[in-house]
């Protein structure tokens, strides 16, 4: 542990992103530090510095806007279960903040932008956000940009944490007529899951299902299953639902993760098995005129 570190409290965003540009990698960025504090007590993490961002007020609040539902970084898990905004626009993610394991002290203190960037596998935010078709708005000393979550767990040089800032999450709100379902399969309450999912289904015009299905928790990061299993409905309409989120799984599903909650193999065939039953919860969901 390095005993010498330092601590920076910056009060605006900019004065934020210019000192952490000047700092270099030896900062660290810490708001709820739900992710850091136990890093840093093992002594796994030393940094020469950590610059405290949760008195920054461009990163509070939640609020509607042309684009979607905004909701600032440091908005923690217990904001984002009961916010009205969000259980009403978005209940898909209230319902999945309220699966985070740790009790009270940790959906009080912990926040959706350090759950983002941590991008620890078996997060219960991710998958949700991948299926609303979050937005991830970054702040740097070039300014600021905004991608799709997505393309951010893929990206190798966004430096989150340590050179920019992750400010707001953009999600558009979802259909009201639209299903959803989180299903999270763990070995006790309160723990990570073994395997989770995210699905989101609508009903077309012509009567056709449009899911977008996102299981988390088997792989080093979310696995987006929307795209694959669209091509498998349009191309197969007459084969059995769930018989196609399977063949999708196995094909999609191809590095598993193995830990105490399970190894690879389980893993993969519980993430079919909380799929479908994602997709057949939404599917009761459906509003109907």
């Amino acid at each position: 542990m390095n005993l010498r570190m330092q601590y920076a409290r910056p009060r605006k965003l900019d004065q934020a992103t210019e000192l952490l540009d000047a700092l270099g990698t030896g900062a660290m960025v810490i708001a709820g530090g739900q992710e850091l504090m136990p890093y840093l007590n093992y002594g796994r993490i030393s940094p020469s510095i950590f610059m405290d961002i949760s008195g920054l007020a461009e990163l509070e609040g939640i609020e509607e806007t042309a684009q979607g539902i905004s909701i600032g970084a440091l908005t923690v898990h217990r904001q984002i279960q009961i916010n009205p905004v969000i259980n009403s626009a978005l209940p898909l993610l209230s319902f999945a903040a309220a699966q985070i394991g740790g009790g009270r002290q940790v959906h009080n203190r912990g926040t959706i932008g350090g759950n983002i960037v941590a991008m620890h596998a078996l997060y219960d935010i991710a998958p949700a956000l991948i299926a609303l078709r979050a937005q991830i708005e970054v702040a740097g000393n070039q300014g600021l940009r905004t991608v799709p979550l997505t393309e951010l767990l893929v990206e190798t040089d966004h430096d989150l944490g340590t050179k920019t800032l992750l400010t707001r999450i953009v999600i558009p709100a979802m259909d009201p007529a639209s299903g959803w379902a989180y299903e999270k399969l763990k070995i006790t309450e309160g723990s990570y899951g073994s395997a989770n999912a995210a699905a989101i289904v609508l009903r077309k015009p012509d009567g056709d299902l449009q899911v977008d299905l996102v299981v988390g928790a088997v792989a080093e990061q979310p696995v987006d299953l929307t795209g694959p299993l669209s091509e498998r409905l349009r191309d197969n309409p007459d084969t059995d639902l769930d018989e196609q989120i399977d063949a999708v799984c196995q094909a999609v599903i191809t590095d598993p993760i193995s830990d105490q909650r399970g190894h690879a193999e389980y893993r993969k065939a519980m993430a079919c098995v909380v799929a479908k039953r994602a997709v057949a919860a939404a599917i009761k969901k459906i509003k109907t005129s």
